[in-house]
């Protein structure tokens, strides 16, 4: 053999050889980086029926079955109108609602143990609320108000001669047979951009905005207004009621703000604490324990617990991080907030959405996973890579 001929052999077989090396590397830490742009969760419900859905940016919506361990993963082939899933909400009717980047469906079961479908509602261009839809929220009198990214929010109000919400009949799939109300700055919000909304036990709504702040309807004037709060930032990424009643605002560029409607004392060691009063604001920051400033989602747990999820907007940070809120230990003079990090299970920090399941485990979705809180050992599961795989 000449030694040109052993030369290209030689050259072939290092080839081969790298390249094997490569396919055996991506085959050892696929399973382990999961994928971090499809499975950005960014949105998650427990539903009625104790399953949990979570939305995700380009991978659809998944459902975790707790009773089969199993996930179950809905794409456009499915019924979705995208695989870019903004957030999922469920009416008081059990049907689940499905805001994406090209309108809003419903999912519905034809029967309570039978698998649903995808009903398209209706998408940007048609009549009704004709906007970019991000999220959806139901009040106590059956009201769908939809909060949109540019557009203000548009109330749904349903004929009181038909049924709940929407009715099946027309050629989209669905049927107005209410009114549609749409309201914007020129109506009082502070910005046309909607984050989230949020109906509190008096039957107040309060409404976080992007580059507005926080506004509350008022129905007396069928008009919006401003809520002043020295720590409110410009961006609110989620607003929730606590048992006791005090409403937490998490912001997006610095940190919590609490309201507390019946304070009228000054009990309590948060070092941030505005002077007594009536219904006073708390600013709470990384100075006071909190994991970081850039807070993205809120939630309260059964126990009383609130969980704060951030994120550093940089990927080589470690991500913001997530903590734990224990209002049990006010006045003991003990920190407030338990923080996890990587050390705890959880690789990817930024943190975008948290749900408590029906056993009061709590699930964790990031920037490219998702993790399950397993309390006796005080540390997190991964679950990318069964999600990854469907379960099946």
């Amino acid at each position: 053999m000449t030694p040109q001929k052993n030369n290209t052999i030689c050259m072939k077989n290092k080839f081969i050889r790298r390249q094997f090396h490569v396919i055996m590397l991506l085959l050892f830490i696929t399973p382990c980086i999961g994928q971090p742009v499809e499975n950005m969760f960014h949105g998650a419900i427990r539903d009625k029926a104790g399953n949990l859905w979570f939305a995700t940016t380009l991978a659809g919506l998944y459902r975790y079955d707790a009773v089969s361990d199993r996930f179950t993963n809905f794409t456009m082939k499915d019924g979705l109108p995208t695989n870019n899933i903004s957030s999922v909400f469920e009416d008081k009717a059990g049907n689940l609602w499905i805001n994406t980047d090209k309108g809003v469906c419903r999912y519905k079961a034809s029967q309570p143990d039978a698998e649903g479908k995808f009903i398209s509602t209706f998408s940007k261009n048609e009549s009704g609320c004709p906007y970019d839809i991000g999220l959806l929220a139901e009040d106590r009198k059956g009201n769908l108000w939809f909060g949109t990214n540019g557009y203000g929010i548009c109330r749904y109000t349903p004929n009181p001669s038909a049924h709940s919400g929407l009715s099946e009949n027309d050629s989209a799939g669905n049927a107005f047979t209410g009114v549609f109300t749409n309201f914007t700055k020129d109506d009082g919000l502070g910005s046309n951009f909607i984050q989230c909304i949020l109906e509190d036990i008096a039957g107040n709504l309060w409404v976080g905005e992007r580059a507005g702040g926080v506004s509350r309807y008022n129905p007396a004037t069928g008009r919006f207004d401003r809520v002043s709060g020295a720590c409110f930032s410009s961006q609110i990424m989620g607003i929730i009621e606590d048992r006791n009643g005090n409403i937490w605002f998490a912001n997006l560029y610095d940190g919590l703000c609490r309201y507390e409607p019946n304070y009228s004392g000054t009990n309590g060691t948060d070092s941030t604490r505005q002077a007594a009063g009536p219904g006073k604001f708390i600013h709470l920051t990384e100075a006071d324990g909190l994991c970081h400033n850039f807070v993205t989602c809120i939630y309260e747990d059964t126990k009383g617990n609130i969980w704060f999820g951030s994120d550093s907007g940089k990927w080589n940070t470690g991500g913001g991080g997530l903590c734990r809120y224990d209002p049990k230990k006010n006045g003991t003079g003990g920190s407030f907030f338990t923080r996890f990090t990587d050390k705890d299970g959880i690789r990817l920090m930024n943190v975008w959405t948290i749900v408590e399941d029906n056993d009061g485990n709590i699930w964790v979705g990031t920037k490219g996973g998702l993790y399950r809180y397993h309390s006796p050992s005080g540390r997190f599961i991964d679950y990318t890579f069964k999600v990854n795989s469907r379960g099946n």
